[in-house]
């Protein structure tokens, strides 16, 4: 037997989903599940924010708070910094990259006197393997920006007049990236150097002056559809239908 699938099978047992009398049918699945690894789907993560779900998201930055509250995610920012750029990635992590093949659609979305919007980033590294910048590209309600690492850059590209929107819809295919606003096709682009992605996430911005802000975002709930799936999770499905 393969050492990997070896190791899978232990780790399974170590977590009760089996015992050595389930050690031949499962066995039998995971040779189906490598041999024929088509029969198992991507996976879809979808939330409405009516509980909390600390463990699926990271929030990236000190100078926001993000909390759930009747049935919406809202995010304001909360800084006492001057004439900056605050930019805050509220990152989903529940399942980890990198991304290929991704749809993600949030419904009532909106933001007021900041961008609100999705993030989708790529780590760049340097000649020995360590991360040297991140770049991203930022979708918000009325517009599309450029980032690297912190540091936003203005798309001199069209603005839409929609600081909230009923339905906002990204997909990425490896590279190819397309933003729909309540069903109206808004930018469909190809970046060659973008063919997968680490980071997805949401993402707030804000140009602070002199004064406070009382800007915030909101999201009513978000669907990821495409999200990879590992072997252990894939294992973990089959032996959940096995039991049935």
């Amino acid at each position: 037997m393969p050492r990997k699938l070896r190791e899978l099978i232990k780790d399974l047992e170590g977590a009760g989903f089996i015992n050595r009398s389930h050690f031949l049918k499962i066995s039998i699945s995971i040779y189906i599940l490598f041999t024929f690894p088509c029969i198992v789907y991507a996976v879809t993560y979808q939330t409405d924010f009516t509980e909390e779900i600390e463990e699926d998201w990271k929030l990236h930055g000190s100078d926001s708070i993000w909390q759930i509250e009747e049935g919406y995610l809202r995010a304001e920012i909360k800084s006492e910094k001057q004439w900056q750029t605050v930019f805050q990635l509220y990152q989903f992590i529940g399942i980890s990259g990198p991304y290929h093949n991704l749809t993600i659609r949030v419904e009532d979305i909106g933001a007021s006197e900041l961008r609100f919007g999705i993030a989708f980033g790529k780590h760049f590294l340097n000649d020995d393997g360590e991360i040297e910048e991140t770049g991203y590209y930022l979708f918000f309600t009325n517009d599309m920006q450029t980032a690297r690492d912190t540091n936003a850059f203005p798309s001199p590209g069209k603005r839409w007049g929609t600081d909230a929107l009923t339905l906002m819809e990204l997909h990425f295919d490896t590279g190819r990236f397309q933003l729909f606003g309540d069903g109206e096709s808004r930018l469909d682009f190809r970046d060659e150097n973008l063919w997968y992605l680490d980071i997805i996430g949401f993402v707030l911005l804000e140009y602070i002056t002199d004064m406070k802000s009382t800007g915030e975002g909101w999201v009513n709930k978000i669907t990821i559809s495409g999200l990879p799936v590992t072997p252990k999770r894939k294992l973990t499905t089959i032996w959940g239908h096995l039991k049935k």
